[in-house]
């Protein structure tokens, strides 16, 4: 039985590609033949999902802080995941002061470096960031590289369609951002956004997903990006549907099961292609929301079936039972 393993992260517990290792593993153990595909919708895990780093550069964090942040240069082709360099897992406890001065720049800094190297197509993976500034930080950091020239595609991989004005409403509590805080960054973000369309000439107020990674989709946008699906993007770069087609089961997983995973998200996506190529497809979660049901696919809830506690701190070894204990039900 040929079997695809194609993961999202389980956030917390095992990277995209530990959990594909840990699902591979249990394929094999039941005598199965396991192609291996670790997925990103754009957020974390991102540069792993394409091929993991090639290259350091020397950046900021969130704080101003200098850190390495490793992105990938293959040929003229930059990959960039804004998580590595501005992702709110560099914080700890970030409170309403860090929501508030949190910054783009690092992300906007691996971005020029990019450029400078050659790269005249750069994939920016945009989610888990720390900041609601808008992008400001990123375009300072940019300079004079900005718009985008001619010869340059810059495309945002999306995880979400939430409009410009609605990211730190949205995402700041998160982040860290009471009340108050959110109100002032969603005061600064009108205020950006109208001094990006005099600057470039686009309205980021009226692009579906400008809003991702605290507003960062949206000041590249308005510097030329453009910003698709996330899960499309990677999809397409690794050959997904054709290898969904060449699979006899499909195998997804990620951390929590919910509503939210059915649109625009590496579980839903993959149920998409599956149903599409007539392929069983089962999704292995670290919990599942109550009451959600799936059509035509086996949901797998680790934290239901191995207890909550040992699903978060012995992730790969669930995974690597689960996936044992389907493909065997599924070869009969």
């Amino acid at each position: 039985m040929r079997v695809l393993v194609a993961p999202d992260k389980l956030r917390g517990t095992a990277t995209a590609r530990q959990a594909a290792a840990a699902l591979a593993a249990g394929v094999a153990d039941a005598g199965g033949i396991a192609d291996a595909c670790p997925l990103s919708d754009g957020g974390e895990g991102f540069l792993d999902a394409l091929g993991g780093g090639t290259t350091v550069t020397r950046a900021t964090d969130p704080l101003g802080r200098a850190i390495d942040v490793p992105w990938r240069l293959d040929g003229n082709t930059g990959v960039i995941e804004t998580a590595l360099a501005s992702g709110l897992a560099l914080l700890d406890r970030p409170g309403p002061a860090e929501a508030e001065a949190a910054s783009s720049a690092g992300s906007g800094e691996v971005i020029a470096a990019a450029l400078r190297a050659g790269a005249r197509r750069i994939l920016v993976g945009v989610g888990g960031s720390a900041f609601s500034d808008g992008g400001r930080g990123a375009l300072a950091a940019l300079a004079d590289l900005t718009p985008f020239p001619p010869d340059v595609r810059v495309i945002v991989a999306c995880d979400v369609r939430t409009p410009y004005l609605d990211a730190a409403r949205v995402y700041g509590p998160q982040k860290g951002a009471d009340p108050p805080a959110v109100e002032r960054l969603t005061r600064a973000l009108a205020d950006y956004a109208t001094q990006l369309q005099t600057r470039y000439g686009r309205d980021v107020r009226q692009v579906a997903g400008a809003g991702a990674a605290g507003g960062l989709a949206g000041a590249l946008y308005a510097a030329g990006a453009t910003l698709p699906s996330g899960f499309g993007i990677v999809a397409e770069l690794v050959g997904l549907r054709e290898r969904v087609a060449a699979a006899d089961l499909v195998l997804t997983a990620e951390g929590r099961l919910d509503a939210t995973s059915l649109s625009g998200k590496v579980v839903g996506g993959v149920l998409e292609l599956a149903a599409a190529a007539g392929r069983p497809v089962a999704v292995i979660a670290g919990s599942v929301a109550p009451g959600l049901a799936v059509a035509d696919a086996t949901i797998v809830d680790l934290s239901a079936q191995f207890g909550a506690e040992t699903a978060w701190s012995r992730t790969a070894d669930c995974l690597r039972s689960a996936a044992r204990e389907h493909v065997t039900a599924a070869r009969g």
